[in-house]
């Protein structure tokens, strides 16, 4: 008997991981940055200003910032 895995509805992307043992701390500027940037994403979110997932420009783009092509 053959086990097939269940096909997902969602899309999803293997990426390799990279386990880091020093992560940089935010100072407060920074974090403020970040929180008010994570704020904006929800509010686009919630007010349906969202594109598409698309798999091959992900992955290009992906692959571009891990050979350093984009900063």
């Amino acid at each position: 008997m053959k086990n097939d895995a269940p096909k997902l509805d969602r899309e999803t992307m293997a990426v390799p991981i990279v386990t880091m043992e020093e992560v940089p701390v935010l100072n407060e500027q920074e974090r403020a940055d970040l929180v008010a940037s994570l704020k904006q994403a929800e509010a686009d979110v919630a007010a349906g200003r969202t594109k598409p997932f698309n798999r091959e420009d992900f992955k290009k783009r992906f692959l571009a910032i891990c050979r350093g092509e984009i900063a």
